[in-house]
């Protein structure tokens, strides 16, 4: 097999005990991409920092938005796993910013920088015992001729032909890390749409569309502005457009799920579930939706979606699939 060839091998057989491989693979094929190719020749050397440093944003980006298990036992998560966990505990009780944030974006490692280096260092510590000699393993035999790694060393040597391979397949490497992540974590979460999530960490900036436009929709069946969480009816403010399952479990914006709320009823609510008897309404609230909208012969492409969401009851489906 080419380098290329045992490189996606490795990554499309790696175990599910964990994903610290997809990560590292990840991490890799992403410094590939950044090298000047012009400027090295023979081996590379790439340090076990390099690496954790990427290791980390991966899993801190990860969690803050959509808070996935990366491992079958959510009691005992991987090691790297609780580390970045106690560095966004941290983070947010220093900065005071509780809403989910791209790690480049949040200036982590200025404001708890004696933290953030911490973890680095455990993690790279734990890059060293767990993955990095072990990523060669596949189905009890080693990969040879991927890169070289001395145990316990601080960096690893791999061929700068074989770098620059990674660099000029970066799409399908990605593509095929990414699909294997998401494997993973569908084994370990319920949360839907898995592999949506995974790839969209890769963008910088993970961007929210305004809701705006469904006002006119919600407002059909609700012209009176009645607030779908306490009740009463929204006066002198704007109402807001509220998820009632967490956009962060569902990375959508659907008719079948947005209602009007106060400002304050949505800020309360936080990132959670909703309960049984909250479901329930909202399932009420659409049928008298669509009914509606159908009696003004409105139609659309988030009507004909309500009907679809209604018909295959997709509120409970989604809401069971976010137990997890």
């Amino acid at each position: 097999m080419t380098f290329l060839e045992k490189w996606l091998h490795i990554i499309r057989n790696c175990s599910f005990d964990n994903t610290y491989k997809a990560a590292w693979a990840k991490a890799i094929t992403e410094i590939a991409v950044e090298y000047d190719y012009a400027q090295y020749g023979g081996t590379i050397e790439i340090g076990l920092d390099t690496i954790a440093k990427k290791v980390i944003r991966y899993y801190f980006e990860q969690t803050i938005f959509f808070d996935l298990q990366q491992s079958p036992n959510p009691n005992k998560p991987p090691k790297i796993v609780s580390l970045v966990k106690e560095l966004i505990t941290v983070y947010q009780q220093i900065s005071g910013i509780t809403h989910p944030v791209k790690l480049f974006r949040s200036n982590i490692e200025s404001i708890c920088m004696d933290q953030y280096q911490k973890t680095l260092k455990q993690v790279k510590t734990a890059l060293k015992s767990d993955v990095s000699y072990r990523f060669l393993n596949v189905e009890g035999k080693t990969v040879d001729g991927i890169y070289n790694y001395e145990r316990n060393a601080d960096s690893l040597y791999i061929a700068s032909d074989n770098m620059k391979l990674l660099k000029e397949n970066s799409l399908i490497v990605f593509d095929a890390v990414n699909y294997r992540w998401s494997q993973m974590l569908e084994n370990f979460n319920h949360s839907p749409r898995i592999y949506k999530k995974v790839k969209i960490i890769d963008e910088d900036k993970i961007r929210r569309k305004p809701l705006t436009k469904f006002s006119d929709l919600i407002e059909v069946e609700n012209p009176k502005r009645i607030c779908f969480h306490c009740g009463n009816e929204i006066i002198n403010e704007t109402p807001a457009i509220d998820h009632v399952i967490p956009w962060s479990y569902l990375y959508s914006d659907d008719l079948w799920n947005l209602v009007f709320s106060h400002q304050s009823c949505n800020s309360s609510k936080s990132n959670v579930i909703p309960h049984e008897a909250m479901i329930e309404q909202l399932e009420q609230r659409n049928q008298r939706l669509l009914e509606s909208l159908l009696n003004r012969e409105h139609k659309d492409k988030h009507v004909s979606e309500l009907e679809m969401a209604i018909n295959n009851g997709l509120v409970r489906k989604f809401w069971i699939s976010c137990q997890g």
